[in-house]
């Protein structure tokens, strides 16, 4: 059912369409846009940076380097503006920048004419499936091939695909395959990925490492028919699995999913929205699942990633932020563990939570972040 009501959403052209976007969220981002933060004005130091960068990013639209790869010296003086203006807006704190603040309005206003240009900038802004991270915007991310319909536009989309967090991404992908094979090579057979999106890391692995089952969750529809559909031409349909729903019905228990029979569940993409409650909540209902011997991966990306920042101002993207000690405290509780560590990738944006579960395979890896 949830494959045939996928299909019918793609089929009327849903992708681009609140109808199906996820209920939760569509009600979360809704009352935060009414929700205006007060704040003190900007700040006339704050007002002087974003001119001269709104007069750079002219001045790049008429130059013939805005047909050309960003150089290392745009690239550095680009950076630099921007940090200074997060410095003019009392934005470089834990608490970053306040969404609907005055000085985030305020950035917005002046140079999002410019950055808006960027496809996955502007998809990440607009939400068209609701929320940020969307699947469609994620592989194009994976894909890290520049699009836009100016030339300014593919001059920004190259810029923010080679920024440290969508790096930091792509290296996640990559390090994932590489545990999903030696999973499978130490005899692993079944998978779950929670927030599944539309599991393109799966499909890659899948080609020369048959798992001989899949669990989809995604409460997005249309992910998981992306998803299924790119499966399909790898495997046998019938042996995977989908589940649409929220975090909230999962953490509760209301699904069919069999306790103890999943070799390897991983989810990347959720956890950066989940409070400390439900993402420890949610963990031990994974964990649940977890066979004896198998392998938890859990990603969220930390509160030192550069891109932080923009990504609040220019895309309305928030993120609950996890350090390595956050990471290791959601499996502190859980029975059985033989060993748990933080994988983190080489930008330094992000984490993976690993955790073995103790059982009749749980001497498959002594290590699981080498």
């Amino acid at each position: 059912m949830a494959q045939q009501l996928a299909r019918e959403s793609i089929a009327n052209g849903a992708e681009e369409s609140a109808a199906v976007e996820p209920s939760a969220t569509r009600r979360s981002r809704e009352f935060v846009e009414e929700d205006e933060v007060e704040g003190p004005p900007v700040s006339s130091d704050c007002e002087r940076r974003l001119a001269e960068l709104a007069t750079w990013c002219r001045d790049l639209e008429a130059s013939p380097r805005c047909a050309l790869p960003p150089s290392p010296e745009d690239c550095a003086r680009l950076g630099a503006m921007l940090r200074g203006i997060w410095a003019a807006s009392d934005a470089l704190g834990p608490s970053g920048l306040q969404r609907n603040s005055p000085a985030q309005r305020r950035f917005q206003e002046v140079l999002g004419r410019f950055f808006w240009q960027s496809p996955i900038i502007h998809r990440c802004f607009a939400k068209p499936r609701g929320y940020a991270g969307d699947f469609l915007m994620m592989d194009d991310v994976y894909r890290n091939l520049p699009k836009g319909e100016t030339v300014l536009g593919r001059w920004m989309d190259r810029w923010v695909l080679e920024q440290p967090g969508f790096v930091a991404v792509r290296n996640r992908r990559e390090k994932l395959i590489s545990l999903l094979r030696e999973e499978w090579r130490n005899g692993a057979r079944h998978a779950m990925n929670v927030a599944s999106g539309s599991a393109s890391e799966l499909a890659d692995v899948i080609e020369t490492n048959p798992f001989q089952g899949v669990t989809l969750l995604d409460q997005d529809q249309g992910a998981l028919f992306a998803a299924t559909t790119a499966l399909g031409r790898r495997m046998d349909p019938a042996h995977v699995r989908t589940w649409s729903g929220s975090v909230f019905t999962l953490i509760r228990g209301k699904t069919t999913l069999v306790p103890g029979d999943q070799d390897v569940i991983y989810s990347i993409g959720l956890y950066d929205y989940l409070s400390p409650r439900f993402a420890t909540a949610l963990t031990a209902r994974l964990w649940l699942n977890l066979a004896p011997g198998g392998l938890m991966a859990i990603g969220n990306f930390n509160g030192h990633d550069p891109m932080r920042r923009f990504i609040e101002a220019a895309m309305d993207w928030y993120l609950i932020y996890r350090d390595a000690p956050d990471m290791l405290a959601l499996s502190a509780g859980l029975p059985d563990v033989e060993g748990a560590e933080v994988w983190t990738d080489p930008t330094g944006c992000l984490h993976l939570l690993l955790v073995r579960k103790r059982g009749a395979a749980g001497s498959r890896l002594t290590s699981v972040c080498g």
